[in-house]
This record gives C-alpha cells, sequence and structure tokens, in this order.
C-alpha cells in the first residue's frame, strides 16, 4: 500500500497560540458512518453475546515528520454501534514495525471507557496521557472484552469508506482464531492526539545568544551580522506553541506564566533550540 502520511495541525488563535498533532491513518479522521466487523454470537445457545475483539491502528512517528519524542494527550475512536454501559480499555503500545501481523507490543498505557449508545456513528475522545520516545513506532488498540453470558454488551469499531493511509486491524480468541493481529479491509476511524516535544540543540553554526536570560518582560535575541531571524516559535516545557513571531530579534514574556520555555530560532543558517526562564 502507498502511504500519504498526515498529521494535522490544529491551530488556536487567541492570547496564546496553541498547535497540536493528530496521528490518523485515515483520509477523513472526523467521519462514522458504519460500523466494523467483529467476532460476536447474533444466534444461537446464547444469542447477542460478545468475543473479545481488539482492534488497532499504527503510527510510525517518523512518518509524520515527527522527529522528537511524543507527549499524548488523548485518543480518538469511531464508535460504530455500542450498548450503553459496555466498558472497553483503551490502549497504547510502542512496537517495533508498523507491520502488526509480526510486530512485538510494548503496553505504555491504558485507560478504560464506559460507551454510551447516544454515541454511535460518532468520534468519541478520550484523555490519555504518555510520552513516548522519539522514532517510535504507536500502537493504539481498542479492546472490547467477552461478555460471557450476558447480552446487550456489545462493541463494533467505527469506520469510514473515505480511504486510509494504512492498514486496519483486529483479533480475537474465538471465531477464525485470530489471536495475532490482522489485516482486515475495514478502514477504522482511530486517532492520537498528542504535543512532539521538543530538543534542544547546539547549534554551533554560529554565534547566538539570548539576553537578559531569565527575564522578567523583554528578551533580545543577539546574532552576528551575517546572519537574521526569520520566525521565532515560543513553547512551554511541553512542547506546545504559545507565540509565534516574524523578523523580529525580541520577546516580550511579561504576560506569561514564570517558568522554563523553549524559544524555536529559524534563522537564514538554520534553526536551534534555546532555554529561556521567566522570573
Amino acid at each position: 500500500m502507498i502511504k500519504n502520511y498526515f498529521f494535522i495541525a490544529l491551530l488556536f488563535l487567541g492570547a496564546n497560540l496553541n498547535a497540536q498533532t493528530t496521528l490518523t491513518q485515515s483520509e477523513n479522521p472526523n467521519l462514522v458512518d458504519d460500523s466494523g466487523n467483529a467476532c460476536w454470537n447474533p444466534g444461537g445457545l446464547n444469542p447477542n453475546t460478545y468475543n473479545d475483539n481488539s482492534f488497532y491502528r499504527a503510527y510510525n512517528l517518523s512518518d509524520f515528520s515527527i522527529t522528537g519524542s511524543f507527549q499524548i494527550t488523548s485518543v480518538q475512536f469511531g464508535q460504530g454501534s455500542a450498548d450503553t454501559g459496555k466498558e472497553i480499555t483503551l490502549k497504547i503500545h510502542t512496537a517495533n514495525t508498523d507491520d502488526l501481523t509480526n510486530a512485538v507490543l510494548t503496553e505504555q498505557a491504558s485507560t478504560t471507557h464506559i460507551c454510551n449508545a447516544s454515541n454511535n456513528l460518532q468520534v468519541v475522545s478520550v484523555p490519555l496521557s504518555v510520552s513516548i520516545p522519539s522514532n517510535s513506532t504507536i500502537v493504539f488498540e481498542v479492546f472490547a472484552p467477552d461478555s460471557g453470558t450476558n447480552t446487550g454488551e456489545l462493541f463494533f469499531i467505527g469506520t469510514n469508506s473515505a480511504g486510509q493511509n494504512d492498514d486496519s486491524y483486529i483479533s480475537f480468541s474465538e471465531c477464525a482464531g485470530w489471536t495475532d493481529p490482522t489485516i482486515v479491509s475495514d478502514q477504522y476511524v482511530m486517532n492520537v492526539l498528542g504535543d512532539e516535544v521538543l530538543g534542544i540543540d547546539d547549534f554551533k553554526a554560529f554565534k547566538l545568544s539570548i539576553t537578559p536570560n531569565p527575564t522578567k518582560d523583554i528578551i533580545n535575541i543577539n546574532l552576528d551580522n551575517s546572519n537574521t531571524i526569520n520566525h521565532m516559535n515560543l513553547y512551554n516545557i511541553t512542547g506546545r506553541l504559545i507565540y509565534r513571531s516574524v523578523k523580529s530579534n525580541s520577546i516580550d514574556l511579561s504576560q506569561l506564566n514564570s517558568g522554563v520555555y523553549l524559544l524555536e530560532i529559524n534563522t537564514e543558517k538554520g534553526k536551534t533550540t534555546r532555554k529561556v526562564i521567566k522570573n
């Protein structure tokens, strides 16, 4: 499959400027218009009972041009159809490959969610916080457990037919006995939201200083005469963009809270990220 990767930067303009990245394999990550298949019992001895099902998507950070670590803040899944009260578990893994048929998964974090049928054919967002190292492959799993002999505990992942950029996977212990993730034709809507955490490089190619640092208000960026600033991005310590400056050698921090910030400086000769302290 040809992979055309996207990351969606959602910019909220106001007193602060925040940027968040959505990792998705869906051409339309906000549309749910159908339900995927699952292992369940529609009839027979225990009709309308449900077996273990896990639904997966994989995201290689480098494919999304993310070079730093990635701070996950929430996950999203399409709810095709679910009974109210059905409890599912949302898991984040890292993997040694994005081909999940041969991958080794290492769980990093999980949380539970109680479904509500009112969310059928909608994208559901659930907070989940974990930091993922750079150069990782992230795997998002939605696990819906066996209901035993209970009825009214069904869950079917949400899908759409708008197109996808990589495969969807399912595993279950019953039915076909797909105990390892197996590629399916269903196009799952499963997204991972978070922020790239910036690193601080040495930037020895040319002279640069920031004064005063620490500061209570204005900082000045001093370059040698052969270099000029194109723009600067100011991030908080988690890597969230809070301010952008264009063609200026100074920034006023007086309205910001005290703390440590990361200043990405983009110049004619390259870019660097430096630590700035606001008193």
